[in-house]
């Protein structure tokens, strides 16, 4: 797995949504972030523009992500925003100059999308972090700080609580992983995750209890959880209870998905849509340790 160099003071960094559109107040605040890190934010074409709830048209948004990957002086791109769009566009992006020079992808939720192409077609790092939107429940230290520290490549290692519902053990691998509803979305694409060998991380948002569970029936008959090395497990945000109750938990729901399996599983660790969103580095190397006193997660980079 190829890792982009990482920043220094100085540098350029592109802020786009290929996504959903993203209100200025927000990204006004991730400008000053940045800047606050001695950065120097670059405001895509995608940022201010709006056709429904994307941010611009595909075409705009494609050629938006296109720009950015192809600018030598820009060295990371930053999403600003989730929702829905990636899949509409990445198709339409010639990544033959970022496989040469590679640099920095940044977001969760919909960016899930990027992750996995990234990783799976370029074999190239990434980045699974907060975003501009988020600045919206008011700035989390621990989201940006970590974030910080991912792009300036100092080290990444996080304690996890332990959790009732956890299976002890050991893994170290690459982390792949994103949004449990997009991961499920892009089965059979180009974009579709390889979890061969990989620790795993997944989240998940705003579904029904029985979605949850159809993604994950869907991701087990494709396979995707027959040679994971570790699961970990972050926020599981607003799931809704069906009418009638379903009868499990959410978390009880993804371990009855993986019940077969003999690898470690970590639920609670701080990263998706809610409270404090740990960055992680997927495609990089990470050391998993499930304990009764909780679990280690550190990024060997």
């Amino acid at each position: 797995m190829i890792l982009p160099p990482f920043l220094k003071a100085g540098d350029k960094v592109g802020i786009i949504s290929t996504s959903n559109f993203t209100e200025k107040e927000y990204i006004d605040q991730l400008v000053n972030i940045l800047e606050g890190w001695k950065l120097v934010p670059v405001l895509g074409k995608s940022i201010g523009p709006r056709k429904g709830s994307f941010a611009g048209s595909d075409k705009l948004r494609a050629s938006d992500l296109q720009q950015m990957l192809d600018d030598d002086e820009i060295k990371a791109v930053l999403e600003t925003m989730g929702g829905y769009g990636i899949a509409r566009v990445i198709d339409q992006v010639d990544f033959n100059k970022f496989k040469s020079k590679p640099k920095w992808l940044v977001g969760y939720s919909d960016t899930t999308f990027l992750h996995c192409h990234v990783q799976g077609m370029l074999s190239t790092a990434t980045i699974h972090a907060t975003m501009a939107v988020d600045l919206k429940g008011g700035y989390k230290s621990g989201s940006w700080e970590s974030l910080r520290k991912a792009l300036f490549g100092e080290p990444l290692s996080y304690q996890v609580k332990p959790h009732p519902l956890n299976r002890e053990g050991k893994g170290d691998a690459m982390l792949v992983g994103g949004t449990i509803s997009i991961l499920c979305n892009a089965k059979g694409t180009k974009s579709e995750a390889n979890t061969n060998g990989k620790i795993l991380f997944m989240e998940e948002v705003g579904e029904k209890y029985y979605r949850l569970d159809s993604y994950l029936t869907s991701l087990k008959s494709a396979g995707k959880f027959d040679y994971v090395r570790g699961l970990l497990v972050g926020q599981l945000t607003d799931i809704q209870e069906d009418d009638p109750p379903f009868g499990k938990t959410p978390e009880e729901i993804i371990l009855d998905a993986v019940k077969e399996y003999d690898f470690p599983v970590c639920f609670g660790f701080p990263a998706g849509h809610s409270g404090v969103n740990k960055a992680m580095i997927f495609g990089a190397p990470v050391h998993m340790a499930v304990t009764a006193k909780g679990t280690t997660v550190r990024f060997d980079i």
